[in-house]
């Protein structure tokens, strides 16, 4: 091997990566990333690059990708303002732990006594993602990169997901390797974490005691295979499920006992009516628990990996920490043990609630797309007035088969996500539905659809408005709004100017025809709904505005 050809400490990072499972990387080369660049480049087999016109885009695309999937994807971007531009998704990531790796180019080890504000491209950048990642990392030395990666991925996926960091110097990443360095080999799954038996016994109690329980399923059920178990123990216990924004689908809203997102009015009316909650893996975050003024039962009984997550937001009347399957598992045998039997009454209730639920009449474009979308097809919904209801009214078999930015609300994060979700699921067609100003803020990456042929079908609603936020004005000082009607582009032109497929549908009977027939391209298609002298009916549907 020649001195350019020869392995590098960048070759031996792509290596420990690839070793635990990284296989795609979304980004943009730059002056202290080429080395990992070529190291791409070389890599065997083949580790895919898509290139982002912007690093915002990386950590989104990538971000897609995981959701879609559950495989690992990185974003890669330059230091200080490549990794400033990344990190809304980072942060988006870490609020709805989702396990995203993000590598970042760092600095000369050399200029480490140096103020970081008098580098190139100069930024703390440990100290910048500490408060929003589960671990960041940057090895001196090359015999640091697979620990390094090790720390990171068990970070990234053990006990609750997020996000993590691995910075990587230049001169460090172009530092030959010595000779016959052995390769990281991959790791063992994260431990489970043990279940403390005194206070499952105390669950259990609690558990058998209660008439009328609800069950509250979230998302690191999925994360930590633990759906099988809640389900056992919800059909128990006969109890009506619900879910957060994370939780949706982890149980399909096909289950007779699933009634809905926290947020509705019927589940508030169940949850009054109950005398306990059994909360599985689920977070009580603002959202899910309006403003936490989400009225709960007496008695509450929440499970966790994380044991700094039991009773951080609301009063718990026992607390389980550890490994859900575990200790789920052993609840459903304890109480089939005892002879726990069920309220049929209140089955019944669940049951012609989510009946009830189901029956209630599609919402326009919502119910469009939801028709048009064959089985395995996936929405990713940008923060915008006509996906604000896919919470409640969107039904989904599964949870990888919507995306949002549930909790950092990420405007513009629908397209660059939707691209990454189809880069990893190239079978199943993928729709975005953004608003005019989100899809704005990442129509660029329209390039890069193009350049790959990602088949994504993005529904833009153009209304030439801010328009939940007009709304909110509108409510707030009489009527009073500033700045939210803006001027747009021709969405037809732009996306053709891209190279992409688009029309306008202005009558939504024709919505189903022209999904349709996106799916059946190779390449992007954008379908533009025109609503601007509907901004008062899109202000109406928007649930947050008007009591859920």
């Amino acid at each position: 091997m020649t001195d350019s050809t020869r392995a590098t400490a960048a070759d031996l990072l792509v290596n420990c990566l690839r070793a635990q499972g990284l296989s795609a990387v979304f980004g943009m080369p730059g002056n202290q990333n080429i080395a990992l660049y070529d190291a791409i480049l070389r890599a065997e087999p083949a580790l895919p690059h898509y290139l982002v016109r912007h690093e915002q885009a990386a950590s989104m695309m990538a971000s897609g990708y995981v959701r879609a999937s559950g495989r690992m994807a990185a974003a890669v971007t330059v230091p200080g303002p490549g990794a400033a531009n990344a990190a809304a998704a980072v942060i988006d990531a870490y609020n709805d732990c989702i396990p995203l790796l993000s590598i970042v180019g760092g600095f000369d080890r050399e200029s480490k006594n140096h103020h970081p504000s008098k580098l190139f491209h100069g930024l703390d950048q440990e100290a910048f993602y500490r408060p929003f990642t589960r671990y960041f990392g940057s090895p001196r030395r090359i015999k640091e990169i697979p620990r390094v990666v090790e720390q990171a991925v068990s970070a990234m996926q053990g006990g609750r997901p997020g996000p993590v960091v691995i910075e990587i110097a230049p001169d460090l990443a172009a530092q030959p390797l010595p000779a016959n360095f052995e390769k990281l080999s991959r790791v063992l799954p994260p431990r489970r974490q043990p279940v403390n038996p005194l206070e499952l016994g105390k669950a259990i109690e609690s558990i058998h005691s209660l008439a009328r329980p609800v069950v509250w399923i979230g998302a690191d059920c999925a994360a930590s295979g633990a759906v099988e178990s809640a389900r056992q123990l919800a059909e128990l216990l006969g109890a009506p499920i619900i879910y957060g924004r994370r939780g949706k689908g982890v149980l399909s809203d096909d289950h007779p006992q699933v009634i809905g997102f926290t947020r509705s009015q019927r589940v508030a009316q169940v949850l009054a009516e109950a005398d306990g909650l059994i909360s599985l893996g689920a977070r009580f975050t603002q959202i899910d628990t309006r403003n936490y003024e989400l009225k709960l039962p007496p008695v509450v009984v929440q499970f966790d990996r994380d044991s700094r997550e039991i009773g951080a937001d609301r009063p718990v009347t026992q607390g389980v920490s550890g490994d859900l399957s575990t200790a789920l598992e052993a609840v459903v045998r304890e109480l089939v043990r005892i002879g726990h039997v069920a309220d049929p009454g209140w089955k019944l209730q669940a049951v012609q609630i989510h009946d009830g639920w189901r029956a209630l009449p599609d919402l326009p474009v919502l119910g469009e797309i939801r028709r048009a979308l064959p089985p395995g097809g996936l929405l990713s919904v940008d923060v915008t007035s006509t996906g604000y209801n896919c919470f409640d009214r969107f039904p989904v078999p599964d949870d990888r088969s919507l995306i949002y930015p549930c909790h950092s609300v990420t405007l513009g994060f629908g397209f660059p996500a939707a691209l990454g979700a189809k880069v990893a699921c190239p079978g199943r067609p993928v729709v975005c539905l953004a608003g005019d100003g989100g899809f704005l803020m990442g129509a660029m990456e329209l390039a890069t659809a193009v350049e790959h042929q990602i088949g994504v079908v993005t529904v833009v609603v153009h209304d030439r408005a801010l328009t939940a936020i007009r709304g909110a004005q509108q409510q707030a000082f009489q009527g009073r709004v500033i700045d939210t009607s803006m001027h747009t582009p021709d969405f037809i032109a732009l996306a053709h100017s891209f190279g992409a497929t688009a029309e306008v549908c202005s009558d939504l009977a024709d919505l189903g025809r022209l999904l349709q027939a996106g799916f059946a391209r190779t390449g992007p298609t954008v379908i533009e709904l025109p609503f601007q002298d509907r901004v008062d009916q899109l202000i109406a549907g928007v649930p947050w505005l008007h009591g859920e």
